[in-house]
Protein backbone atom coordinates (compact mmCIF):
# COMPACT_ATOMS: atom_id res chain seq x y z
CA UNK A 1 0.00 0.00 0.00
CA UNK A 2 1.26 3.30 -0.48
CA UNK A 3 2.22 4.86 2.48
CA UNK A 4 0.43 8.41 2.06
CA UNK A 5 -2.38 6.81 1.87
CA UNK A 6 -4.87 7.76 4.36
CA UNK A 7 -5.24 5.06 6.73
CA UNK A 8 -8.68 4.25 8.45
CA UNK A 9 -9.35 2.86 11.62
CA UNK A 10 -12.97 0.69 12.56
CA UNK A 11 -15.43 2.87 13.87
CA UNK A 12 -16.23 0.94 16.86
CA UNK A 13 -12.08 1.53 17.45
CA UNK A 14 -11.61 3.25 20.31
CA UNK A 15 -8.81 6.77 21.32
CA UNK A 16 -8.05 7.59 24.42
CA UNK A 17 -5.59 8.44 27.26
CA UNK A 18 -4.57 6.94 30.89
CA UNK A 19 -3.76 8.17 34.19
CA UNK A 20 -2.69 6.70 37.52
CA UNK A 21 -4.50 7.62 40.69
CA UNK A 22 -1.32 8.21 42.63
CA UNK A 23 0.25 10.20 40.01
CA UNK A 24 -2.24 12.49 39.58
CA UNK A 25 -3.56 13.18 42.47
CA UNK A 26 -1.36 14.90 44.82
CA UNK A 27 -0.79 15.02 48.53
CA UNK A 28 2.39 13.55 48.05
CA UNK A 29 4.01 11.98 51.06
CA UNK A 30 0.50 12.69 53.29
CA UNK A 31 -1.24 9.49 51.97
CA UNK A 32 -1.56 5.97 53.84
CA UNK A 33 0.04 4.00 51.40
CA UNK A 34 3.54 2.00 51.22
CA UNK A 35 4.67 4.90 48.35
CA UNK A 36 4.25 7.62 50.28
CA UNK A 37 5.97 5.99 53.20
CA UNK A 38 8.93 5.72 50.09
CA UNK A 39 9.10 9.45 49.41
CA UNK A 40 9.18 9.84 52.50
CA UNK A 41 12.17 8.14 52.92
CA UNK A 42 13.45 9.38 49.88
CA UNK A 43 12.37 12.81 50.11
CA UNK A 44 14.66 14.18 46.97
CA UNK A 45 12.08 12.28 44.37
CA UNK A 46 9.42 15.28 44.57
CA UNK A 47 10.85 18.16 45.98
CA UNK A 48 8.56 20.18 48.52
CA UNK A 49 6.88 23.21 46.85
CA UNK A 50 5.88 20.40 43.48
CA UNK A 51 2.46 19.35 43.85
CA UNK A 52 1.74 17.87 40.47
CA UNK A 53 -2.02 17.63 38.50
CA UNK A 54 -3.56 18.05 41.87
CA UNK A 55 -6.69 16.01 40.81
CA UNK A 56 -7.46 15.25 44.46
CA UNK A 57 -6.63 18.27 46.32
CA UNK A 58 -7.60 21.03 43.63
CA UNK A 59 -10.35 18.89 42.10
CA UNK A 60 -8.86 19.32 38.42
CA UNK A 61 -9.40 15.63 36.90
CA UNK A 62 -12.54 17.52 35.41
CA UNK A 63 -10.93 19.90 33.89
CA UNK A 64 -7.85 17.35 32.17
CA UNK A 65 -10.45 15.29 31.01
CA UNK A 66 -12.75 17.71 29.45
CA UNK A 67 -9.43 18.80 27.79
CA UNK A 68 -9.45 15.33 26.32
CA UNK A 69 -12.95 15.14 25.20
CA UNK A 70 -12.25 18.30 23.24
CA UNK A 71 -9.46 16.39 21.46
CA UNK A 72 -11.88 14.01 20.94
CA UNK A 73 -10.72 11.54 22.97
CA UNK A 74 -13.26 8.54 23.63
CA UNK A 75 -11.53 6.62 26.60
CA UNK A 76 -10.13 7.56 29.56
CA UNK A 77 -8.44 5.06 31.61
CA UNK A 78 -7.94 6.01 35.62
CA UNK A 79 -7.34 4.10 38.90
CA UNK A 80 -8.76 3.82 42.35
CA UNK A 81 -6.54 4.37 45.10
CA UNK A 82 -7.01 1.70 47.85
CA UNK A 83 -4.92 3.53 50.31
CA UNK A 84 -7.80 6.50 50.09
CA UNK A 85 -11.01 4.17 49.93
CA UNK A 86 -9.52 1.78 52.95
CA UNK A 87 -6.70 4.20 54.59
CA UNK A 88 -7.17 1.43 58.10
CA UNK A 89 -7.83 -1.94 57.77
CA UNK A 90 -11.66 -2.44 57.80
CA UNK A 91 -12.20 1.33 57.66
CA UNK A 92 -13.70 2.87 54.83
CA UNK A 93 -13.77 6.21 53.35
CA UNK A 94 -16.77 7.65 52.23
CA UNK A 95 -15.34 10.90 50.99
CA UNK A 96 -13.27 8.85 48.80
CA UNK A 97 -15.97 6.58 47.05
CA UNK A 98 -17.89 9.99 46.34
CA UNK A 99 -15.24 11.41 45.21
CA UNK A 100 -14.39 9.13 42.29
CA UNK A 101 -17.78 8.63 41.11
CA UNK A 102 -17.89 12.46 41.01
CA UNK A 103 -15.05 11.79 38.06
CA UNK A 104 -16.60 8.47 36.64
CA UNK A 105 -20.21 10.13 36.57
CA UNK A 106 -18.18 13.16 34.83
CA UNK A 107 -16.25 11.07 31.94
CA UNK A 108 -19.61 9.12 30.97
CA UNK A 109 -21.33 12.77 31.03
CA UNK A 110 -19.18 13.29 28.13
CA UNK A 111 -19.98 10.36 26.22
CA UNK A 112 -16.50 8.84 26.79
CA UNK A 113 -15.48 5.40 28.45
CA UNK A 114 -14.72 5.07 31.47
CA UNK A 115 -11.83 2.40 32.33
CA UNK A 116 -10.85 1.35 36.03
CA UNK A 117 -7.61 -0.38 37.19
CA UNK A 118 -8.31 -1.38 40.76
CA UNK A 119 -4.66 -1.63 41.62
CA UNK A 120 -2.19 0.09 39.92
CA UNK A 121 1.50 -0.18 41.80
CA UNK A 122 0.04 1.32 44.73
CA UNK A 123 -1.01 -0.49 48.38
CA UNK A 124 -2.62 0.87 51.45
CA UNK A 125 0.20 1.52 54.51
CA UNK A 126 -1.60 -1.12 56.89
CA UNK A 127 -1.06 -3.92 53.93
CA UNK A 128 2.81 -3.01 52.76
CA UNK A 129 3.65 -3.13 56.83
CA UNK A 130 2.53 -6.73 56.94
CA UNK A 131 4.83 -7.60 53.84
CA UNK A 132 2.13 -6.15 50.84
CA UNK A 133 1.95 -8.86 48.24
CA UNK A 134 3.76 -11.31 49.62
CA UNK A 135 1.11 -11.53 53.18
CA UNK A 136 -0.62 -14.66 53.48
CA UNK A 137 -3.97 -12.50 53.37
CA UNK A 138 -3.55 -10.42 50.13
CA UNK A 139 -5.96 -12.80 48.62
CA UNK A 140 -8.71 -11.40 51.11
CA UNK A 141 -8.16 -8.10 51.23
CA UNK A 142 -7.56 -7.21 47.64
CA UNK A 143 -11.12 -9.55 47.18
CA UNK A 144 -13.21 -7.33 50.09
CA UNK A 145 -12.05 -4.12 48.37
CA UNK A 146 -12.65 -5.08 45.26
CA UNK A 147 -16.26 -6.45 46.16
CA UNK A 148 -16.47 -2.43 47.82
CA UNK A 149 -15.62 -1.29 44.85
CA UNK A 150 -18.22 -3.19 42.48
CA UNK A 151 -21.11 -1.73 45.26
CA UNK A 152 -20.46 1.23 44.02
CA UNK A 153 -19.41 1.24 40.07
CA UNK A 154 -21.39 -1.55 38.64
CA UNK A 155 -22.17 0.51 35.41
CA UNK A 156 -18.62 0.11 34.50
CA UNK A 157 -17.78 -2.01 31.39
CA UNK A 158 -13.91 -1.72 31.16
CA UNK A 159 -11.82 -2.87 33.89
CA UNK A 160 -8.02 -3.86 34.36
CA UNK A 161 -7.40 -6.34 37.94
CA UNK A 162 -3.56 -5.27 37.60
CA UNK A 163 -1.38 -3.03 36.26
CA UNK A 164 2.04 -4.51 35.59
CA UNK A 165 2.18 -7.11 37.95
CA UNK A 166 4.99 -8.73 36.23
CA UNK A 167 6.71 -5.04 36.05
CA UNK A 168 6.24 -4.80 39.83
CA UNK A 169 7.16 -8.02 40.75
CA UNK A 170 10.77 -7.49 39.40
CA UNK A 171 11.06 -3.95 40.53
CA UNK A 172 9.48 -4.58 43.75
CA UNK A 173 10.39 -8.27 45.06
CA UNK A 174 12.78 -9.53 43.05
CA UNK A 175 14.89 -6.40 42.98
CA UNK A 176 15.05 -3.36 44.96
CA UNK A 177 13.83 -0.85 42.86
CA UNK A 178 10.08 -0.18 43.71
CA UNK A 179 8.03 -0.64 47.08
CA UNK A 180 8.59 -2.73 49.48
CA UNK A 181 12.41 -3.36 47.94
CA UNK A 182 12.57 -6.47 49.27
CA UNK A 183 14.62 -8.09 46.87
CA UNK A 184 13.69 -12.17 47.73
CA UNK A 185 13.27 -15.08 45.17
CA UNK A 186 11.38 -16.53 47.62
CA UNK A 187 9.60 -13.86 48.50
CA UNK A 188 8.90 -13.20 44.39
CA UNK A 189 7.43 -17.14 43.96
CA UNK A 190 4.46 -16.11 46.38
CA UNK A 191 3.68 -13.07 45.42
CA UNK A 192 3.69 -14.16 41.55
CA UNK A 193 1.55 -16.69 42.67
CA UNK A 194 -0.60 -14.01 45.03
CA UNK A 195 -0.91 -11.92 41.94
CA UNK A 196 -1.95 -14.80 39.58
CA UNK A 197 -4.75 -15.79 41.62
CA UNK A 198 -5.93 -12.12 42.83
CA UNK A 199 -6.67 -11.42 39.46
CA UNK A 200 -8.86 -14.99 38.66
CA UNK A 201 -10.60 -13.98 41.72
CA UNK A 202 -11.19 -10.54 40.65
CA UNK A 203 -11.95 -11.80 37.60
CA UNK A 204 -14.83 -14.20 38.64
CA UNK A 205 -16.22 -11.37 41.02
CA UNK A 206 -16.61 -8.77 38.12
CA UNK A 207 -18.08 -11.30 35.86
CA UNK A 208 -20.83 -12.21 38.67
CA UNK A 209 -21.66 -8.74 39.35
CA UNK A 210 -21.44 -7.07 35.40
CA UNK A 211 -21.40 -10.08 32.95
CA UNK A 212 -21.39 -7.84 30.07
CA UNK A 213 -18.09 -6.53 31.63
CA UNK A 214 -14.75 -6.87 30.14
CA UNK A 215 -11.61 -7.70 32.40
CA UNK A 216 -8.10 -7.91 31.55
CA UNK A 217 -4.87 -6.95 32.97
CA UNK A 218 -2.21 -4.63 31.83
CA UNK A 219 0.89 -6.27 31.02
CA UNK A 220 4.26 -4.28 30.70
CA UNK A 221 4.88 -5.40 27.40
CA UNK A 222 8.45 -5.09 25.58
CA UNK A 223 10.14 -7.01 22.33
CA UNK A 224 13.54 -7.64 21.82
CA UNK A 225 14.54 -9.36 18.40
CA UNK A 226 17.93 -11.07 17.51
CA UNK A 227 20.39 -8.23 15.85
CA UNK A 228 21.46 -11.15 13.05
CA UNK A 229 18.05 -12.65 12.35
CA UNK A 230 20.44 -15.29 10.61
CA UNK A 231 22.13 -16.09 13.86
CA UNK A 232 20.23 -19.49 15.65
CA UNK A 233 21.61 -18.52 18.96
CA UNK A 234 20.62 -14.78 18.90
CA UNK A 235 17.17 -15.58 17.41
CA UNK A 236 16.85 -18.59 20.80
CA UNK A 237 17.59 -16.25 23.15
CA UNK A 238 15.32 -13.43 21.68
CA UNK A 239 12.27 -15.72 22.07
CA UNK A 240 13.54 -17.20 25.52
CA UNK A 241 13.48 -13.14 26.82
CA UNK A 242 10.17 -12.94 25.13
CA UNK A 243 8.84 -15.91 26.78
CA UNK A 244 10.28 -14.92 29.90
CA UNK A 245 9.27 -11.39 30.23
CA UNK A 246 5.74 -11.76 28.63
CA UNK A 247 4.12 -14.73 27.47
CA UNK A 248 4.78 -16.68 30.99
CA UNK A 249 2.94 -13.92 33.11
CA UNK A 250 0.04 -13.63 30.77
CA UNK A 251 -0.53 -17.47 30.15
CA UNK A 252 -0.69 -18.21 33.81
CA UNK A 253 -3.22 -15.18 34.36
CA UNK A 254 -6.21 -16.14 32.92
CA UNK A 255 -9.23 -16.38 32.38
CA UNK A 256 -8.85 -12.46 30.68
CA UNK A 257 -11.60 -11.00 27.95
CA UNK A 258 -8.65 -9.51 26.35
CA UNK A 259 -4.96 -8.53 26.50
CA UNK A 260 -4.00 -5.29 28.13
CA UNK A 261 -0.91 -4.71 26.53
CA UNK A 262 1.58 -1.59 27.77
CA UNK A 263 4.15 -1.32 25.53
CA UNK A 264 6.90 1.45 25.27
CA UNK A 265 10.41 -0.19 23.85
CA UNK A 266 12.38 -3.29 22.63
CA UNK A 267 15.74 -3.78 21.62
CA UNK A 268 18.07 -6.02 19.77
CA UNK A 269 19.84 -8.55 21.64
CA UNK A 270 23.68 -9.41 20.13
CA UNK A 271 25.33 -12.32 21.31
CA UNK A 272 28.66 -11.71 19.71
CA UNK A 273 31.07 -12.14 22.82
CA UNK A 274 34.08 -10.70 20.65
CA UNK A 275 32.13 -7.44 19.84
CA UNK A 276 32.45 -4.09 22.19
CA UNK A 277 30.04 -2.55 24.15
CA UNK A 278 30.12 1.26 24.80
CA UNK A 279 28.54 2.44 28.20
CA UNK A 280 25.00 3.70 27.29
CA UNK A 281 22.79 5.42 29.75
CA UNK A 282 19.58 3.85 30.10
CA UNK A 283 16.82 4.84 32.13
CA UNK A 284 19.43 8.17 33.50
CA UNK A 285 21.54 6.03 35.23
CA UNK A 286 25.07 5.44 33.10
CA UNK A 287 26.16 1.77 33.14
CA UNK A 288 28.30 -0.29 31.12
CA UNK A 289 26.90 -3.17 28.52
CA UNK A 290 28.70 -5.85 28.97
CA UNK A 291 29.61 -8.30 26.31
CA UNK A 292 26.96 -10.98 26.52
CA UNK A 293 24.06 -10.74 26.16
CA UNK A 294 23.76 -6.59 25.05
CA UNK A 295 20.57 -4.36 24.04
CA UNK A 296 21.48 -2.82 20.96
CA UNK A 297 19.61 -0.42 18.80
CA UNK A 298 19.79 0.61 14.80
CA UNK A 299 21.60 3.87 14.16
CA UNK A 300 20.00 6.89 13.33
CA UNK A 301 16.94 5.72 16.40
CA UNK A 302 15.54 8.24 18.37
CA UNK A 303 15.67 7.78 22.11
CA UNK A 304 13.29 8.99 24.61
CA UNK A 305 14.38 11.11 28.13
CA UNK A 306 14.53 7.99 29.66
CA UNK A 307 17.02 6.90 26.98
CA UNK A 308 14.79 4.17 25.61
CA UNK A 309 14.91 3.93 21.56
CA UNK A 310 11.55 4.42 19.84
CA UNK A 311 11.05 1.08 17.66
CA UNK A 312 7.39 1.16 16.87
CA UNK A 313 8.13 -1.74 14.11
CA UNK A 314 8.51 -3.65 17.69
CA UNK A 315 4.63 -3.08 18.23
CA UNK A 316 3.15 -4.64 15.49
CA UNK A 317 5.85 -8.05 16.14
CA UNK A 318 4.17 -8.10 18.83
CA UNK A 319 1.05 -7.59 18.49
CA UNK A 320 1.21 -10.42 16.23
CA UNK A 321 3.13 -12.89 18.31
CA UNK A 322 0.62 -12.20 20.85
CA UNK A 323 -2.62 -12.57 19.08
CA UNK A 324 -0.47 -15.70 17.36
CA UNK A 325 -0.15 -17.07 21.06
CA UNK A 326 -3.85 -16.27 23.02
CA UNK A 327 -6.50 -15.88 20.52
CA UNK A 328 -7.29 -13.02 22.45
CA UNK A 329 -8.78 -9.43 21.51
CA UNK A 330 -5.63 -6.62 22.28
CA UNK A 331 -6.31 -3.22 24.08
CA UNK A 332 -2.74 -1.31 23.58
CA UNK A 333 -3.85 0.25 27.62
CA UNK A 334 -0.11 2.50 27.61
CA UNK A 335 2.03 3.87 24.97
CA UNK A 336 3.99 7.05 25.16
CA UNK A 337 7.29 8.77 25.93
CA UNK A 338 8.95 10.73 28.27
CA UNK A 339 9.44 13.96 26.15
CA UNK A 340 10.45 17.37 27.67
CA UNK A 341 10.46 19.34 24.95
CA UNK A 342 7.53 17.27 23.01
CA UNK A 343 10.33 16.70 20.27
CA UNK A 344 9.66 13.15 19.15
CA UNK A 345 6.15 12.41 20.29
CA UNK A 346 4.31 13.38 17.02
CA UNK A 347 6.59 11.13 15.30
CA UNK A 348 6.18 8.67 18.07
CA UNK A 349 2.15 8.46 17.98
CA UNK A 350 1.79 8.43 14.42
CA UNK A 351 4.42 5.79 13.60
CA UNK A 352 2.77 3.64 16.51
CA UNK A 353 -0.46 4.15 15.42
CA UNK A 354 0.28 2.99 12.08
CA UNK A 355 1.67 0.02 13.43
CA UNK A 356 -1.35 -0.55 14.93
CA UNK A 357 -3.76 -0.09 11.94
CA UNK A 358 -1.56 -2.55 10.25
CA UNK A 359 -1.89 -5.20 12.53
CA UNK A 360 -5.85 -4.49 12.90
CA UNK A 361 -5.39 -4.88 8.76
CA UNK A 362 -3.98 -8.63 9.31
CA UNK A 363 -6.97 -9.56 10.98
CA UNK A 364 -5.34 -8.83 14.66
CA UNK A 365 -8.14 -7.31 16.93
CA UNK A 366 -6.64 -4.58 18.50
CA UNK A 367 -9.74 -2.77 20.14
CA UNK A 368 -8.22 0.66 21.49
CA UNK A 369 -4.75 2.87 21.98
CA UNK A 370 -4.78 4.88 25.01
CA UNK A 371 -1.98 7.20 25.25
CA UNK A 372 0.09 7.10 28.54
CA UNK A 373 -0.51 9.84 29.71
CA UNK A 374 -3.25 12.73 30.04
CA UNK A 375 -1.04 15.23 31.75
CA UNK A 376 2.36 15.27 33.07
CA UNK A 377 2.62 13.16 36.51
CA UNK A 378 5.02 11.55 39.23
CA UNK A 379 6.72 9.37 37.34
CA UNK A 380 7.61 6.98 40.26
CA UNK A 381 10.99 7.13 40.87
CA UNK A 382 12.10 9.88 38.73
CA UNK A 383 9.36 12.52 40.52
CA UNK A 384 8.15 15.00 37.98
CA UNK A 385 11.65 15.05 35.71
CA UNK A 386 9.90 12.84 33.23
CA UNK A 387 7.28 14.55 31.10
CA UNK A 388 4.56 11.88 29.19
CA UNK A 389 1.52 14.12 28.91
CA UNK A 390 -0.42 14.84 26.45
CA UNK A 391 -1.01 18.31 28.57
CA UNK A 392 2.55 19.84 30.01
CA UNK A 393 2.45 20.08 33.72
CA UNK A 394 4.13 22.89 35.48
CA UNK A 395 4.08 20.88 38.86
CA UNK A 396 4.87 23.75 41.19
CA UNK A 397 2.28 25.82 39.66
CA UNK A 398 0.02 23.86 38.18
CA UNK A 399 -0.20 25.81 34.36
CA UNK A 400 -1.05 23.68 31.93
CA UNK A 401 -0.21 23.66 28.18
CA UNK A 402 -1.57 21.69 25.69
CA UNK A 403 1.45 20.31 23.76
CA UNK A 404 1.73 20.23 19.83
CA UNK A 405 1.54 16.48 19.71
CA UNK A 406 -1.75 16.66 21.33
CA UNK A 407 -3.33 18.04 18.49
CA UNK A 408 -1.60 15.42 16.04
CA UNK A 409 -3.34 12.51 18.45
CA UNK A 410 -6.73 14.55 18.03
CA UNK A 411 -6.63 14.81 14.54
CA UNK A 412 -6.58 10.76 14.43
CA UNK A 413 -8.47 9.88 17.32
CA UNK A 414 -11.63 12.70 15.94
CA UNK A 415 -11.70 11.12 12.26
CA UNK A 416 -10.44 8.13 13.31
CA UNK A 417 -8.03 7.90 10.12
CA UNK A 418 -4.24 8.84 9.76
CA UNK A 419 -3.97 11.52 6.88
CA UNK A 420 -0.36 10.26 7.01
CA UNK A 421 1.10 12.91 3.82
CA UNK A 422 -1.29 16.40 5.68
CA UNK A 423 0.23 14.91 9.54
CA UNK A 424 3.85 14.46 8.72
CA UNK A 425 3.86 17.64 7.30
CA UNK A 426 2.03 19.49 9.24
CA UNK A 427 3.62 18.20 12.71
CA UNK A 428 7.25 16.45 11.42
CA UNK A 429 9.96 18.54 10.52
CA UNK A 430 11.92 17.32 7.84
CA UNK A 431 14.82 14.88 8.91
CA UNK A 432 11.56 13.13 10.95
CA UNK A 433 9.33 13.36 7.93
CA UNK A 434 12.10 11.40 5.72
CA UNK A 435 12.32 8.72 9.27
CA UNK A 436 8.85 8.55 9.30
CA UNK A 437 8.27 7.63 6.00
CA UNK A 438 10.71 4.74 5.91
CA UNK A 439 9.52 3.57 8.90
CA UNK A 440 5.71 3.28 7.80
CA UNK A 441 6.44 1.91 4.46
CA UNK A 442 8.69 -0.58 6.26
CA UNK A 443 5.51 -1.28 8.21
CA UNK A 444 3.08 -1.85 5.26
CA UNK A 445 5.38 -4.09 3.54
CA UNK A 446 4.33 -6.54 6.72
CA UNK A 447 7.77 -6.56 8.15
Amino acid sequence: MDSTHDLIFPQKFLFGSAVAAFQVEGDGGKRKTDWDLFLNHHPTIVKPNEKGPEWWTQKNAEKDIQTMQSLGMQVQRLSLEWGRIEPEEGVINDKAIAYYKEVITYIKSLHMTPMITLNHYVLPEWIARKGGWAHKDILQYFTRFVALVLSHFSDVEYWITLNEPNFLLDAGYLTHSYPPQTGNLITGFYVRHYMIEAHKRAYALIKKNIPTSQIGIAFALRWDAPENPKDPLENFYAKALNYIENYNFIKAMQPADFIGCNYYTGYYLNLNFLKPRPSKNIDNRSIQQTKMFAELEKPGTYDTDFGWPIVPEFLLQLLRSLYKTFKLPILITENGLADKEDKYRSFYILTHLVAVWQAIQEGIPVKQYIHWSTIDNLEWLEGYRMHFGLIKLNPVTGERKLQQSAHLYSAIAKYKKIEVEKLMKEYLDEEQQKKALEVIKKLLMKI
